[in-house]
């Protein structure tokens, strides 16, 4: 499951001339300390801080809540008398759960990923400790694993999604090596393969509106796809990467991140525009990477943003059109 997570590093030459010679000085580039926004955002807030990365959030219905991955990295060491001293670096990636705008964190779920919560204010997420990650529902807590998928068809779950009625699960998983779109029902039933396709979400105000990524040509866009009808219809164009799109609490708007400002050095920003691809608006800009966007029922959208080299969550509000 793709996380767009490329952080640039650099380099800057000063160079001053004096009157009997050339000296040329290499000094560090300062990274911002936030993402930059343009006119059509406002509020901009840092909402976590730890040195985790921290990506994928969520809201929760009542708008009290965050979810979001967070990435613990440990470093051991060991001395093997005929190799000498090893670094072993062990990736775990956590669940925590916080109360928005303020600081106490809760871990919620060890050894998963891609928290979203239901309608109800439980929670379904890709547990990754079976021997394949499956999609898994707890409470708000993380207590009581019911496992819902079973990874019978496919080979990593992943991505979860639940419709507004409570009725099905969106998620995706690797078949014959593909990232493949699937739906079941809240317990597990009734396995469907849909499309070809990662990241999808559901329309909050209208379960038959599906919004996920696929590869066109070597650029990822975005599409949405009508549930009823099978009708998919391509939003995104262009020579430079559109993904990760989420629909707005209404189903009015759609934010997602593209590298469209600069392709060649390939950051990638927060944009918003209708539901129908219209109105395109971009939100953040600059030396940053942001991803993961997703809205609060306020219109605020959540994302997560490499400022000051290291990964958190921030929200903005935009300035729709």
């Amino acid at each position: 499951m793709p996380y767009f997570l490329r952080l640039h590093w650099g380099l800057i030459a000063m160079v001053g001339i004096g009157l009997s010679n050339c000296v040329t000085t290499k000094t560090q580039t300062v990274f911002p300390t936030a993402p930059g926004t343009t006119s059509n955002a406002e509020n901009l807030t840092r909402e976590t801080s730890d040195p985790e990365a921290e990506t994928y959030p969520s809201v929760s219905p009542d708008g009290k809540f965050l979810l979001y991955n967070s990435l613990l990295t440990t470093t051991t060491w060991n001395y093997d008398p005929n190799r000498g001293l090893n670094r072993n670096i062990d990736k775990r990636m956590n669940i925590v759960k916080k109360e928005i705008g303020k600081p106490v964190r809760n871990p919620l779920v060890q050894n998963a990923s891609d928290p979203t919560w239901t309608p109800n204010g439980d929670v379904i997420f890709s547990y990754v400790k079976p021997v394949k990650p499956v999609i898994v529902r707890s409470n708000n807590n993380g207590i009581g694993l019911n496992y819902i998928s079973q990874g019978e068809m496919g080979d990593a779950d992943a991505s979860p999604s639940m419709t507004h009625d409570g009725k099905k699960v969106i998620f995706t998983t690797l078949i014959g090596g593909a990232r493949m779109i699937c739906s079941m029902d809240a317990n597990g039933g009734s396995y469907t393969v849909i499309t070809e396709g990662d990241h999808p979400r559901t329309n909050p105000y209208d379960d038959s509106k599906l919004i996920y990524n696929n590869r066109v040509g070597n650029r990822t866009q975005i599409f949405t796809l009508d549930l009823r009808t099978g009708q998919k219809t391509q939003l995104t164009t262009g020579e430079y990467n559109n993904f990760d799109g989420a629909f707005s609490r209404d189903g009015r708007y759609i934010a997602f991140c593209s590298n469209r400002e600069n392709p060649t050095r390939n950051n990638n920003h927060l944009y918003a525009m209708r539901a129908d691809g219209t109105g395109l608006i971009q939100l953040t800009q600059g030396e940053t990477n942001e991803g993961d966007p997703c809205w609060g029922p306020d219109g605020q959208i959540y994302f997560h943003s490499n400022a000051e080299r290291n990964i958190n969550i921030w929200k903005v509000r935009p300035r729709l059109q």
